[in-house]
């Protein structure tokens, strides 16, 4: 397979998780379905419905120490645009169906935009709370730029996750600021489905913008493996994780 067509079709479904703007139906807000919810003003619920699409999102990062959920979760996101609103999706994603939280109407609170809302959907829906994903972007130069978003408390790590439903290997993951060597470098080479997880501590590493670069094999039964580059910008702070 082409891996042109491949790296095109993630960058496609990396930003279709970041819509510019969601839209749900009406219902009954006793129930657990995907909805629009207030207040505050939200698309929230459960979507069920298999998962599909490409082979391997981004679908969150983040830094949360998050161990069960109270009756309220707040969610943090740095401004890095001179105040305009950024994109940003809270997911937690399953075989046969996903949770969802979209379409936020966010709250200026000094240097960050934050969201407060209601737990209900995600306890009677049993989402653990360890498996709980954000992802959220701005426009810039005509591209997206990722911040991490603060999922309740900071971890004084990032955990960048990627899902897919085929087995994938990581050959090669790697951290860098714009323009120099990477300070950061790893892999997981064992394939895996679901979610890969990435963590990072950048508590000592200067605020600035970077790059995260990686190699990803898509292994399937009885075809070649399909190989997959992949390029991230994302801004840091180590303000971000004290």
């Amino acid at each position: 397979m082409n891996y042109k067509i491949i790296l095109a079709s993630l960058l496609i479904l990396s930003l279709s998780h970041l819509p510019a703007a969601a839209s749900c139906p009406e219902g009954n807000p006793q129930s657990t379905d995907y909805i629009h919810r207030k207040p505050p003003n939200r698309c929230e619920g459960i979507k069920e419905e298999p998962l599909s699409g490409n082979s391997l999102s981004l679908i969150s990062i983040a830094t949360r120490n998050l161990a069960n959920f109270g009756k309220t979760l707040t969610l943090q996101i740095p401004q890095i645009n001179g105040g305009k609103n950024p994109q940003v999706r809270v997911q937690s994603l399953d075989d046969k169906y996903h949770y969802q939280l979209d379409d936020l109407l966010l709250s200026k609170n000094g240097s960050d935009f934050s969201f407060s809302w209601d737990t209900y959907v995600l306890r009677q829906a049993k989402i653990p709370a360890n498996k709980l994903r954000a992802l959220a972007s701005y426009s810039l130069d005509s591209q997206p730029v990722y911040v991490p978003v603060i999922l309740g408390q900071t971890s004084g790590k990032y955990e960048f996750v990627f899902y897919s439903q085929d087995r994938v290997r990581f050959t090669n993951f790697e951290i860098l600021p714009q323009g120099k060597k990477a300070i950061y470098s790893t892999s997981q080479p064992n394939p895996k489905k679901d979610e890969t997880i990435f963590t990072w501590d950048g508590r000592n590493a200067p605020a600035g913008r970077y790059e995260l670069h990686y190699v990803a094999f898509i292994d399937r039964k009885n075809e070649p493996s399909d190989r997959i580059p992949g390029q991230i910008i994302f801004e840091h702070n180590p303000n971000w994780l004290k």
